[in-house]
Order: C-alpha cells, then structure tokens, then sequence
C-alpha cells in the first residue's frame, strides 16, 4: 500500500511542472474593447428667445453627423431673466448640473466665475481654431483677463444712419469729416430738415454719439479709460463731447431731444423728417425697409484735423461674459467646449442666410449661402468690423455696474437738455465710473 502511494507521488510530482509549464505558456485573453460611450450633453438656453430656442432645437437633429457620439438634450427654461438665473443656479448645484448654459447677463456670469462654477474659455477655443472663424471684436476677456463665454449672439454697432435720398435730393454732400457734417446741419437747417435725430431720454444714445466721435481719434479710447489710463476729461474724450455740443448749439438735434426714446426718434427719420440718425447697427435693416432702400450707414465723421481720408471706425462690439458658458462641474470640459463652438457657428449661420444679420463670424472664411438678395449697406458695416483696429469697443460692451451705468446715462442726457456743461458732464462721468 505504501508503494503504490509512493509511485502517485512520484508519479504527481512528475506531472505537475508540465502542467504549470502549459499554463504559463498560454497567451493572455483580452476581451474585445467596449464600444465607445455615447456621451450626453445637457445644454440649457433661455426659451423668451423664440429666434435662438428654434433654431437650436433644430440645432439637437442636424449636429448628429458631425458628433455622432454625443447624444445632445436641449433644455429650454421660461421666464424672465432673473427666473432663469435662479433656475440656472439651482441646476448647478444638482446631482446631474448641465454641460452648457447660456448667460446674456453680464452679472449673472461674474458671479458664476467669481466662485469658480464656469471655466475659462480662451485657451480651449485656440485649440479648436475657433479664434480664426470669428471677428476680432468677438474675442472679449473679462475683468480677470479671462474668457468664459462662447460669443454666440449678434454684436451690436453705434452708427449714424442717413436718409440717402434727403441726400441726394437736396444735393448735400454726404460728411467725411466734422468741418462737412457741421455744413451738412446748416444746410438741413435750412431747408427745414431736422438734421440729425437722436433719441435721449435714457441718454445712453447721447453718451454712444459722443464715445463714437472719440473713436475717429482713438480706437482703443473706451478700454483705456475702463483702465484707468486715460480719463473721460482726458484730451480725446473732451473733443468728442465739444464737438457735440458745437452741435447742440447749432440746433443739430430735433426739439427737446432728451424727451425722445431711440424708437421716437427713429420715427421722425423713417418718416424723412430727419436726414440722419443716432442709433444702433440693430436698426439697419428696419431702416432700409422703412426708407425703401434709401439708407446707409455713415461712418462717425473724423475729428483729426488732418484732413486725411475717414477712418470707418465703430464703437460698440460683443458684450463681455456673454454667451454659452462651460460649468466647471461638467465632466466632459472638452467635448462642451466643442458643442457650444458648433452651437454658435450653427445659430450665426441660421442668422446671416435668414436674417441677413452682422454676425460675429467672418463670413469671408465660411461656406455659408448669402441672402438672396443682400443689401449693400449691410456688407460695407460687415466687411468694416471684421479687419482689425477698426472697433473700439464700447462702453455698454463692458462688464460695468448697472449703477454705474445708470449714472452715464443721467448725466448723459442732462448733458442734452443743456443741464450740464462739457466740463462739469466729464468730470461727472470720470467720478461714476470709478
């Protein structure tokens, strides 16, 4: 009995290396790799924006193509501004917070960032090239120096629009510089013909005439001052605002401006009671409608004495902290930021062939279909603010206090009405600002 156990053993002992040796010379199993994730991206957009929510609702099905591994819910809040901003916020701080918000409040987005809940932006857009697909003006930084909105809505330009065919009927020439336009209001003077209208009840168009004429001097006036380098009494700013008043005393402006909204005004220019009119590059495409074609933009006349050739310079551009923004609790920061690119690219494109707005995108780089029928007013103000150094960026583009802002726009337009003179209005301005 004790042999045969010995002869197992031996036997067993014999046996076991081969067996180790076949296992160990087996190849390793790997399993097949899983199927890439579909990721899902939660984006929220305000719904009071019936434009922006159908568009991007349409936005959900056509970008399937391009991101097939992202499956992209859209939702859509109702309310007012301040409904939404709670609702944002709440949203936020849920187990499931969203991939993409949008913000058109300035504010609203200093906070987010204030306590780190949105990402900076900047870098991961020069990643993806989207830099080179909008217009210089688009690319804002805020007060940090950082980016932390997605541009996606329309800018907004102060222009000096003009009724071509008062123009031309009455063969006055159209002004070039301040010395032309001063010829221009006397001869509408006398002609019975309200020169210019300006709508300055709240003042802030009146505050936006006199930041464009200090444009033709400096384009970088406005940032320059938000800095503290130069001041609203500085050299640049209190030619603009003498200049006015050289207009407010020759009677430029309808009676008792300051008693008129922008729309009031706009309706004694539709009516061609006023040969020119202070507004913004929103209100092109009415006037061209309402004018039946007979209206233009006039670039702010020059005040460099110089009598070189107009500058073409605009004030105004994209708002600051605007836009689509990327919460800092999402869990695919990259493919966020990609989105939200595509998503403006998709809604400026929608604007431009349907709308024939001044989108924040070079046209001149995207295969996009323009208007059937463009108008050529609006091509010139486009082809003008996407070359560089050609916008100083406006005050109200800014991320300001809404009281500072309130304080601009009373003096403002105490300023009109002949209440303040331009060295009380400037000094006024330089002490609400800062």
């Amino acid at each position: 009995m004790l042999n045969k156990f010995k002869k197992c053993l031996v036997i067993s002992l014999l046996v076991l290396p081969i067996l180790i040796s076949c296992t160990n010379g087996q190849k390793q199993v790997i399993l097949p790799a899983e199927k890439n994730e579909i990721l899902t991206l939660e984006c929220v957009i305000p719904y009071d924006d019936e434009e922006k929510a159908q568009t991007l609702k349409d936005f959900v099905e056509s970008v399937q193509p391009i991101f097939p591994d992202f499956k992209v819910h859209m939702s859509f809040v109702k309310g007012d501004n301040n409904a939404y901003n709670t609702k944002i916020k709440v949203m936020m701080y849920s187990d499931n917070p969203p991939d993409i918000i949008y913000s058109g409040d300035e504010n609203f987005t200093e906070g987010l960032y204030s306590s780190d809940r949105i990402l900076p932006l900047e870098e991961p857009l020069s990643d993806i090239g989207f830099w080179d697909l909008v217009i210089p003006s688009a690319k804002v930084s805020s007060d940090t120096g950082h980016i932390y909105a997605v541009p996606i809505d329309t800018a907004r330009y102060n222009v000096m629009l003009i009724n071509t065919a008062l123009f031309s009927e009455n063969n006055v020439k159209v002004p070039e510089n301040f010395e032309e336009l001063i010829n221009a209001v006397r001869e509408f003077k006398e002609l019975g013909i309200t020169p210019i209208a300006i709508g300055g009840k709240n003042g802030m168009s009146v505050y936006n005439l006199i930041e464009s004429f200090a444009g033709t001097l400096d384009h970088e006036i406005t940032g320059k001052i938000i800095d503290g380098k130069e001041d609203f009494s500085g050299k640049t700013f209190r030619q603009a605002a003498q200049s006015v008043n050289e207009l407010m005393s020759l009677g430029a402006f309808q009676e008792k401006p300051g008693t008129f909204s922008d729309a009031e005004a706009g309706d004694i220019f539709y009516l061609s009671e006023a040969a020119m009119y202070c507004t913004s590059s929103e209100n092109l495409k009415m006037a061209i409608n309402q004018l039946n074609g007979k209206a233009a933009v006039l670039f702010y006349p020059d005040l460099d004495d110089s009598k070189s050739s107009p500058k073409e310079i605009v004030s105004g551009g994209t708002k600051s902290d605007c836009g689509l923004l990327i919460p800092s609790s999402t869990k695919h920061p990259s493919e966020a930021v990609k989105l939200a690119a595509e998503m403006s690219k998709y809604y400026n494109k929608h604007l431009y062939e349907n709308v024939e707005a001044i989108t924040i995108f070079n046209v001149a780089n995207m295969e996009w279909t323009p208007p059937q029928t463009p108008e050529q007013t609006i091509n010139e103000l486009m082809l003008i603010i996407r070359q560089k150094d050609h916008v100083n960026r406006g005050l109200c583009e800014y991320n300001i206090s809404a009281d500072k802002k309130k304080s601009i726009e009373e003096a403002s337009a105490a300023f009109i009405a002949g209440l303040l003179s331009v060295d009380d209005y400037l000094k006024g301005m330089d002490i609400n600002l800062h």
